[in-house]
């Protein structure tokens, strides 16, 4: 059995990037979008084409190296990524986020748009909802309808300082996403066209 040396969260968070892809058929482009305090200050999009099908349970196989390509392109160094993927909320307890961050050796969550594994439990004091699986909270879940989402934590975060990351960045962590989304949309529309 090995560890992995864990990189611990700063108790400031000042640089938070966000990571997503966007494809059609074998082409993908992903993009980065790097917040500090609050303002996305830099962004950064990477393309390419998918060599490797994708396998249920699998996805960083088949996505990550293009999202982490992205972030490295960034040229400068987070403190939290932030995924558009799972990251212990998974059945092999490292989903993406996990992965990609443990490759980039920067702490990481996953923020999901559906839940994976698991259900989904009442609100505890802090007033998220929590996932549970195996038995054991994996992650939380915020916002309803559209907005909701699901939260586990990835390489170097614990449930406790997920809680955290959801008290005082959501909105930080949100927004580098909606903007990664957006970049990443408009590169692989733009080869197309």
């Amino acid at each position: 059995m090995f560890s992995l040396p864990s990189v611990p969260l700063p108790k400031k968070v000042k640089a938070i990037c966000g990571a997503d892809a966007a494809y059609r058929g074998r082409l993908v482009a992903s993009a980065a979008a790097l917040s500090v305090n609050g303002t996305v200050t830099k962004s950064y999009c990477y393309r390419g084409r998918f060599t490797i099908p994708y396998v249920s349970g699998l996805f960083y196989i088949h996505e990550g190296p293009f999202v982490v390509a992205a972030i490295e392109g960034l040229r400068s160094r987070p403190q939290l990524v932030c995924f558009d993927a799972h990251g212990g909320a998974h059945p092999r307890s490292a989903g993406l986020a996990t992965v990609a961050g443990m490759v980039l050796g920067i702490p990481s969550v996953g923020i999901a748009k559906s839940l994976l594994v698991g259900r989904v439990e009442k609100a505890d004091g802090s007033g998220l909802e929590n996932i549970v699986y195996g038995g054991r909270v994996v992650g939380f879940v915020t916002g309803r309808g559209r907005e909701r989402r699901y939260w586990s934590p990835g390489y170097s975060v614990t449930t406790r300082s997920l809680k955290r990351i959801i008290s005082v960045y959501r909105e930080a962590c949100m927004n580098c996403l909606a903007e990664a989304h957006r970049l990443a949309e408009g590169s692989v529309s733009q080869v197309l066209s």
